[in-house]
């Protein structure tokens, strides 16, 4: 059985790489990348959802949608505005991709969250659904307080970054 994949990223280089190496794993039918949720980390959650949406269609995939998730860590006040390190722009660039210009896409964030498309994900595909965050955990941490049901019911997590 195919195994679906639900990328968490703050799409940088290395999350640029690994929607294409999702992407590839999906002709050799081990996997299918069923969406990318918005994180916070080598860019902004909006810049980073933006080079998601321009990287998949770039690659010919513009059915992977992409959900928003939280722009601040989850014990931030609602008014921080996140920035990346100049340690982290130096290693990604201002724009995340290396300062690669790619065309924007035409699609849009999807409205639903990050955290209740996970939570949709996990109910429909339970122990098939493998989770990968790249980035700063905090869409599974929202969902893991508010859903901590869920927590044996994805089949596993393969964690990058944090």
């Amino acid at each position: 059985m195919t195994r679906k994949l639900i990328l968490d990223l703050d799409t940088g280089i290395d999350d640029t790489l690994a929607i294409a190496y999702a992407l590839a794993s999906e002709q050799a039918d081990d996997v299918r990348l069923i969406g990318i949720t918005g994180t916070y980390g080598n860019v902004t959650v909006e810049t980073g959802m933006r080079n998601a949406l321009a990287v998949t269609d770039l690659l010919g995939h513009p059915e992977v949608s992409v959900y928003p998730g939280l722009d601040r860590p989850s014990t931030a006040p609602e008014n921080f505005r996140y920035s990346p390190s100049a340690g982290t722009r130096r290693i990604h660039g201002d724009n995340g991709i290396g300062d690669v210009e790619i065309p924007d896409s035409n699609r849009s964030v999807e409205t639903e969250s990050a955290v209740d498309f996970i939570i949709d994900a996990v109910k429909t595909y339970g122990k098939d659904l493998v989770y990968v965050p790249t980035g700063p955990m905090t869409n599974i941490g929202i969902l893991l307080a508010v859903r901590p049901d869920l927590k044996k019911k994805i089949k596993e997590f393969s964690i990058m970054g944090g």
